[in-house]
């Protein structure tokens, strides 16, 4: 049974194809394998109510989610969303992964390797959640995992697993999304509305329609010590400052929870040729009583987005190895 799932997951992993399809269709396919590995966005999706973690492709233009990878985990010793610090509660929402801590430093419950997650976000910190030293991290023991809520609010992996995603997680840039139940993230209905409104977004500011482009804000949005009054007033300034202003946006990703929303691009703006900045841009979409989608924060970097080399090859190699792939099929068959 392992045998077959684990020859069906080799296949999805993109070696699905029949060596009597000829030379030229493999070169294709390979040659289709090293350009497409050249653009690839992955996240990593936790699902707390499974114990595990699956490593995503974020495609734009609205095209479906790959899964490439599962990993089993473990989390916090509490059940719930983390609320304040010392709750043992693993967070829920949309989170970037951070700089790649390694070596004796760490300490041996954390194994060779740990990524932080910027916990608290903007919205966390609005709603007064409190906490720090949210990682994704290795193990002392591998058997750890099986205990499945040990952590003290972390996301605890495999060593061999933790090791696998420091190739995929880019520092300060990959979407790290973690949930209750998975299946209220980024469902088609909310990324379509959020993609909407992100354009609207970007339309307004292009044109200079101030009057839609601050309707779109939340009331209780700051930035730089301004209001949303102050703000616009700010903006109508900046707007009529410049003759000439150009912007373009690409690489538009969008991630949605069941509270709020992430979209993530590139930002590229040229005023009057005197100001001109380059880089990423992060809108913090919130959700509200009345189901409208407002912009509650956003921010600016000179890092644009970085996408991963992902062979599919190296993955289907890994889906072998990997110690969650025999143990989540262990789990799946002890529920049959």
């Amino acid at each position: 049974m392992y045998r077959r799932i684990l020859s069906l997951a080799l296949s999805l992993g993109g070696l699905g194809f029949t060596a009597n399809q000829g030379r030229a269709e493999e070169a294709t396919t390979t040659e289709s394998i090293r350009v497409k590995a050249q653009r690839e966005m992955v996240f990593l999706l936790v699902d707390k109510d499974k114990l595990k973690a699956d490593l995503m492709t974020m495609p734009e233009d609205n095209q479906p989610s790959e899964h490439l990878i599962s990993f089993k985990i473990a989390i916090g010793k509490e059940e719930g969303d983390k609320q304040k610090v010392g709750d043992n509660r693993t967070p829920e929402g949309i989170y970037f992964s951070q700089r790649i801590l390694n070596g004796r430093k760490l300490g041996r419950k954390y194994g060779p390797f740990a990524i932080p997650i910027d916990f608290p976000n903007p919205l966390d910190r609005f709603f007064g959640k409190t906490g720090y030293g949210i990682w994704l991290h290795g193990v002392e023991a591998d058997k750890r995992i099986e205990a499945a809520k040990v952590t003290e609010g972390c996301v605890a992996f495999y060593n061999a697993d933790i090791q696998s995603l420091t190739q995929w997680l880019v520092p300060d840039q990959s979407v790290v999304v973690i949930a209750k139940d998975a299946t209220q993230v980024n469902r088609p209905e909310n990324v379509a509305k959020v993609r909407q409104l992100t354009q609207e977004w970007i339309d307004s500011w292009a044109k200079r329609d101030i009057e839609h482009y601050i309707s779109l804000y939340h009331d209780s949005f700051k930035a730089d010590g301004k209001d949303k009054k102050a703000y616009y007033e700010y903006k109508k300034r900046v707007f009529t400052s410049y003759q000439n202003m150009e912007l373009a946006m690409n690489n538009v990703r969008v991630f949605t929870h069941d509270r709020y929303a992430v979209a993530v691009m590139n930002q590229d703006f040229n005023g009057d040729n005197r100001y001109r900045s380059y880089g990423r841009k992060i809108l913090y979409w919130q959700l509200s009583g009345d189901d409208q989608w407002k912009l509650f924060h956003e921010e600016f970097d000179e890092k644009p987005l970085q996408f991963v080399n992902l062979s599919r090859e190296k993955i289907a190699q890994i889906i072998k190895s990997s110690p969650s792939t025999k143990a989540l099929q262990e789990h799946v068959e002890s529920r049959l």
